[in-house]
C-alpha cells in the first residue's frame, strides 16, 4: 500500500468557509493546511477528509471535483455521464478563437440587456 509523505500545518485561513486544503508538492509529498480557527474535533475531521483525497489519489484524477468531494465525504458517487446522453455536438456552439468567443458573449450580453430593458419598460 502506498504511504505518501504529508505535512500538516495549522494556519489562519482568510475565509471561514474553507476548513482545509491540500497542495501537492513537486517531490510528490503533500502539504495539508487546516484552519486553525476550527474546533479540535473539526480539525481532526478535516484532516481525515484531506487524507482520503490523498489516499485515493484524487490529485491525479480528471474526474469532476464534485465527484471527488462526494467520495472523500463518504457519499455515493453518481455514475459517470453516458456519452450517448449528451446533446448532439452539432448543437453545441464552437468558437474557432478566443476573439470569436468574446464577440459571441458580447453580442449575447447586449441582447440580454435589451430584452431586460424591454421587459422593464413594459411593466
Amino acid at each position: 500500500m502506498w504511504t505518501p509523505d504529508y505535512y500538516v500545518r495549522l494556519v489562519d485561513l482568510d475565509t471561514p468557509r474553507v476548513d482545509g486544503v491540500t497542495v501537492v508538492n513537486s517531490d510528490g509529498s503533500f502539504d495539508i493546511y487546516i484552519n486553525r480557527s476550527l474546533s479540535l474535533r473539526r480539525q481532526r475531521e478535516c484532516l481525515e477528509h484531506e487524507l482520503r483525497h490523498v489516499r485515493r489519489e484524487h490529485f491525479y484524477s480528471d474526474r469532476p471535483v464534485e465527484s471527488l468531494e462526494r467520495e472523500a465525504r463518504g457519499l455515493p458517487v453518481p455514475e459517470l455521464i453516458n456519452v450517448f446522453d449528451l446533446p448532439d455536438p452539432a448543437l453545441i456552439p464552437h468558437f474557432a478563437s478566443l476573439d470569436a468567443l468574446h464577440a459571441y458573449v458580447s453580442a449575447l450580453t447586449l441582447r440580454l440587456r435589451g430584452e431586460k430593458q424591454q421587459k422593464n419598460s413594459a411593466v
